[in-house]
C-alpha cells in the first residue's frame, strides 16, 4: 500500500483508478478534492491493480473513509482492514469515521465482530437515500401523483419571474451568498460537514460536475443543484441541492428542474443523497422509486 498525499500531482493515476474500478457516487476526483479544508488533509491509499481508498485525516486525529473501497467486491473488506491497520494501528490515531450503504456496513460489522483489534463505537446513525427512476419521472407532472407539485410549480411561476441558467455563469459572490443563507437554517452537523465542500465547488468553478444549475427568482440567484455521473453506471448523483429559503416552493422548483435535466441527459436513475427522516419527507414529494439506508459510524481500537 502506498500513501499518496500530493493528490494533484497524482491526478491522472487516481482518475484512472476511478475510471476502471469506481462504482459509487463518491468516486469522483473533484468531490474528493473539495473535501479538504484548513483543518483536514486528503490522502489516497493506493493498492495494486488500480485499487484504492479515498481518505481524509482531521486535525482531531479522526480519519474518514470517503465512499466505499475502490476495488472488486471480493477485495473490499481486505483493503478496508488495511486502512484500519494503517490509520489506527500504525499511525495510532483516535478513530475512523465511515459512512457506507447498508450492505457494506453489514459486512464490516460482521468482520469486526471477529476482530481482536477493532470495534464499532455505539449505534450507527442511519440516513435514507431516495433513488428516482428517470423512466418513471414525468416532466409534465400529469395525473394524481404530480398534482401537488404541479400546483406548486404553476403558482410559483405565476408569482415570480423565473430563469434557470448554468451556475458557472453566475458571479461567485452571489453563489457564496446562497450557501451562507442556506447554512443559517440547517442543523449544526450539516453546516459543519457540507459548508466548506459547497464553497470549494463554487471556488473551483464546479469542475467535475456534469450538471450545475441555478434558479434565478426576480433577478436574484436563489438555488444551486449540481452533480455527476456515477462511474461505470448509467446513473447520476445529485450531490448539491441547496437554496436560500427566501420563497415558499423554492425547493420544489429547484428539484423539479434538477430531475427534468437529469432525465434530459438520459440517465437511468438519480441518487438524491443521504437524508435525515425530516429531509426524506420532503424528497418523497417527488415519488422516489426506492430508498436505501446509509450508515454513519466510528471504529476504534479495542
Amino acid at each position: 500500500m502506498d500513501i499518496i498525499d500530493d493528490i494533484k500531482a497524482n491526478k491522472k493515476e487516481i482518475i484512472n483508478c476511478i475510471n476502471k474500478r469506481g462504482f459509487v457516487r463518491e468516486h469522483n476526483f473533484w468531490f474528493y478534492c473539495n473535501q479538504q479544508n484548513n483543518y483536514s488533509k486528503i490522502f489516497f491509499l493506493k493498492f495494486d491493480n488500480n485499487c484504492g481508498i479515498f481518505a481524509i485525516r482531521y486535525e482531531s486525529g479522526t480519519w474518514e473513509l470517503i465512499g466505499e473501497v475502490i476495488a472488486p467486491e471480493k477485495k473490499r473488506l481486505e483493503l478496508f482492514n488495511n486502512f484500519l491497520n494503517y490509520t489506527l494501528n500504525k499511525k495510532k490515531d483516535k478513530k475512523a469515521f465511515v459512512f457506507v450503504p447498508e450492505k457494506f456496513h453489514n459486512n464490516v460489522s460482521s468482520m469486526l465482530k471477529n476482530s481482536d483489534k477493532y470495534r464499532i463505537t455505539g449505534k450507527p446513525t442511519v440516513y435514507y437515500t431516495p433513488i428516482f427512476s428517470m423512466k418513471k419521472w414525468d416532466e409534465s407532472l400529469k395525473g394524481k401523483e404530480g398534482k401537488k407539485l404541479r400546483y406548486i410549480k404553476n403558482k410559483f411561476l405565476k408569482s415570480h419571474n423565473v430563469e434557470i441558467i448554468p451556475s458557472k455563469e453566475i458571479d461567485e459572490k452571489k453563489l457564496r451568498d446562497i450557501v451562507n443563507k442556506w447554512r443559517k437554517l440547517r442543523p449544526k452537523a450539516e453546516r459543519t460537514y457540507y459548508t466548506d465542500f459547497y464553497l470549494n465547488f463554487i471556488k473551483n468553478g464546479f469542475e467535475g460536475t456534469d450538471i450545475a444549475r441555478t434558479v434565478i427568482i426576480d433577478n436574484e440567484p436563489c438555488t444551486i443543484t449540481a452533480g455527476w455521473k456515477i462511474p461505470n453506471t448509467k446513473n447520476y448523483y445529485s450531490a448539491i441541492g441547496l437554496y436560500n429559503y427566501k420563497y415558499d416552493g423554492l425547493g420544489e422548483i429547484a428539484n423539479i428542474d434538477d430531475l427534468n435535466e437529469i432525465k434530459n441527459k438520459k440517465y437511468k436513475y438519480a441518487d438524491f443523497g443521504d437524508s435525515s427522516e425530516s429531509l426524506l419527507q420532503f424528497k418523497k414529494k417527488f415519488n422516489p422509486d426506492y430508498i436505501y439506508k446509509t450508515y454513519w459510524f466510528h471504529i476504534v481500537k479495542k
